[in-house]
């Protein structure tokens, strides 16, 4: 297959021709068909090995449509478990993926000329799909709190001296993680967004990342609760991006909602999202004294909840909260590690379950959680249930698994596109290792994903049909560069904001 050919400008402006070689053998980029690189200026450097390009995915912002040719794989030999109901789960099946797509799922499946993928001694399912994720402070991973306060005091001031190349680096690493631990699909809840550039930012790092998701665009963390977010700078945005016109990402808004800003605030921002048409995020109901506000019924009674209105924690509210959500059809996002590591308090998850909303997990934010696990995420959710029922699998572990996948996917609009394998659908899929000392020999799927894997046992990510992950190693990311890139970055925040 024709080798990764790097663009002169990349080589002159990162002085790394000679080490491009060995780190294109470390990463095997060079087992990948013709991808190219993309070089952007808009103050730091994008390129397919620094910032995980997955190129022929879109384009830049003023870079031009980078021409990639058709890819077609024929995956075999790994065994299925579809979140669809496919009569082949459990059985060892081809998947051919053809055009970014899945073309056939079958027994056996005989395609000529196209490359064969063997991925025996896997479980081969859709990708997880992570329902809320501050990415922007990714590199701020472990400060929890500081001489300046506890997390929300320190993670203010860190905010005030945050950059938008920061916050673009937060969103490379974060994404890198995401790669690495199975999870194709992210909302990327962006809410220190200080000015347009920062917005930027993260679009760029999320487009040129080839990982599927929405930029929910946000707010700073210091504004005021009686100031109304930028929505001319969002209106920009949006206009940009339909431009760009990538398959791949979608525009939302998140904002601080009831719970946290005036109501002649947060009534103008919900009024934006609905007039432009975006999805809307907000955390609510996260505190007893903030449930007490009864923001979920007042929402409700003023017809401002539907599927394309996401809440996220509502770790107080009750039975009838959560009913009235599920009326409205509003999905719900809950992060029980975080959560309880804030201090918010255990999810209700029996509640949850009752009332049949839309639900879809977590990590949230580094910060806390500390590593972007969805397999821890799913253990604890199914755990914390038993506790909470007193009584074994009040949950099926088949219904946790789904929250991390389809659940999440229709959560985010996209159910139509991805979180489960159907012919027809995006190739957002994952093959995890079922003959690893942590997974063999497999009770269920559903056990070993929940209880007994974890990202190392990962082993194969696909988005979109274009090979993110393979044998275990990243296939678009230059790992050592980007974590010295985000250590350094950090150090020099720390230092400004006084930490």
């Amino acid at each position: 297959m024709q080798r990764l050919q790097p663009v002169d400008a990349w080589k002159s402006l990162i002085g790394l021709e000679s080490a491009l070689s060995r780190t294109m053998e470390e990463h095997r980029i060079s087992e990948l068909p013709n991808y190219q690189n993309t070089v952007h200026r808009r103050g730091f450097i994008v390129s397919s090995l620094s910032a995980g390009v997955a190129l022929g995915a879109g384009r830049l912002f003023g870079a031009e449509k980078a021409s990639a040719k058709s890819e077609e794989y024929v995956l075999s030999g790994a065994t299925l478990l579809s979140q669809a109901g496919n009569e082949l789960d459990g059985s060892k099946v081809d998947i051919h993926v053809k055009d970014g797509a899945i073309f056939a799922i079958a027994a056996s499946i005989e395609a000529p000329g196209v490359s064969r993928i063997d991925l025996s001694g896997t479980l081969v399912m859709p990708g997880f799909v992570d329902t809320h994720w501050h990415m922007w402070n990714t590199i701020a991973r472990g400060i929890q709190s500081s001489a300046k306060g506890d997390f929300f005091a320190t993670q203010k001031a860190l905010a005030k001296t945050w950059t938008a190349e920061a916050s673009g680096v937060g969103v490379r690493l974060a994404l890198a993680e995401a790669v690495n631990s199975g999870i194709t699909t992210v909302n990327n809840w962006a809410h220190n967004v200080r000015a347009r550039e920062f917005a930027d930012a993260e679009l760029e790092a999320q487009l040129a990342s080839g990982v599927r998701g929405r930029f929910s665009y946000g707010y700073p963390q210091d504004i005021a609760e009686d100031e109304v977010m930028d929505v001319d700078s969002l209106a920009a945005t949006q206009k940009r991006l339909a431009e760009l016109d990538n398959p791949l990402i979608h525009l939302g808004l998140c904002v601080r909602g009831p719970d946290r800003c005036e109501e002649k605030v947060w009534r103008a921002e919900w009024e934006a999202a609905r007039s432009m048409k975006l999805p809307l995020t907000t955390h609510i109901a996260s505190t007893a004294a903030k449930a007490a506000n009864g923001s979920i019924r007042k929402l409700h009674q003023n017809g401002l909840l539907g599927p394309d209105i996401q809440l996220v924690h509502a770790t107080h509210a009750k039975l009838d909260d959560f009913k009235l959500i599920a009326d409205a059809g509003s999905p719900l996002s809950i992060s029980p590690w975080t959560e309880l590591e804030v201090g918010y308090g255990l999810p209700p998850l029996l509640e949850i379950a009752k009332s049949g909303v839309e639900l879809g997990l977590s990590v949230d934010n580094m910060v806390l959680a500390g590593r972007a696990d969805m397999f821890e995420v799913m253990k604890i959710t199914a755990d914390l249930a038993a506790g909470l029922a007193t009584q074994m699998l009040p949950i099926s572990l088949s219904k946790v698994v789904s929250w991390a996948t389809i659940g999440g996917a229709r959560g985010l609009q996209l159910g139509e596109q991805t979180g489960s394998l159907e012919v027809g659908k995006r190739a957002d899929l994952i093959a995890v290792r079922t003959d690893r000392l942590n997974t063999s020999p497999v009770g269920s799927a559903e056990f070993m994903l929940t209880h007994s894997a974890n990202p190392a046992s990962v082993d194969f990510v696909m988005i979109d049909g274009k090979i993110h992950k393979q044998g275990g190693r990243l296939a678009k990311v230059d790992l050592p560069a980007l974590l010295e890139e985000s250590q350094t970055m950090i150090s020099s925040l720390k230092k400004s904001a006084g930490l």
